[in-house]
């Protein structure tokens, strides 16, 4: 029984358009525009990190719903998503027709496309997780992440135990 992730393309374009429209103009009313034109969006928040202050939010936030963020403008600014549902969701297809008749969990429809998922298998499962890259936030961000190098023992290589 193979496990598959699919994304909804309509879902997923609201919320790549949203992106696109704050990103050309952030103001409290673009923000609360987008709100009240998606369904599958419930909040939107744009935080200015340089300046550490809420730029525009519009919307009430679920805490059972689905959190997204993305960074905008070289990493300065912040963009939270709360969706009614999550775009990605996972499906056992047992056939091929069993494809056809796979619909959004949200919106109904039948637009969806495979994507490459998120929980594939590794070959060696006593691997480190990689690094987050810090290079490309601000210095004034870069300052205030501290990422130490201790790897607790349950997560060490059992080479190295």
């Amino acid at each position: 029984m193979p496990l598959f992730e699919y994304e909804c393309t309509i879902c997923r374009n609201n919320v790549d358009d949203s992106l696109l429209q704050i990103e050309k103009n952030v103001s409290k009313k673009v923000v609360s525009d987008l709100v009240k034109k998606y369904d599958n969006i419930n909040h939107i928040g744009v935080l200015d990190l340089e300046k550490e202050k809420v730029v525009a939010e519009h919307g009430k936030r679920d805490r059972e719903c689905v959190d997204l963020d993305f960074y905008l403008n070289e990493g300065s600014q912040l963009v939270f998503f709360n969706l009614q549902k999550n775009y990605r969701f996972s499906e056992l297809i047992y056939d091929k027709k069993d494809e056809k008749n796979l619909k959004c969990p949200f919106c109904e429809t039948k637009k969806v496309e495979k994507v490459v998922s998120s929980f594939a298998f590794t070959s060696d499962l006593c691997t480190d997780m990689p690094r987050p890259d810090l290079s490309n936030l601000p210095p004034s961000l870069r300052k205030k992440t501290f990422i130490g190098n201790y790897i607790e023992e349950k997560d060490r290589p059992k080479k190295n135990r």
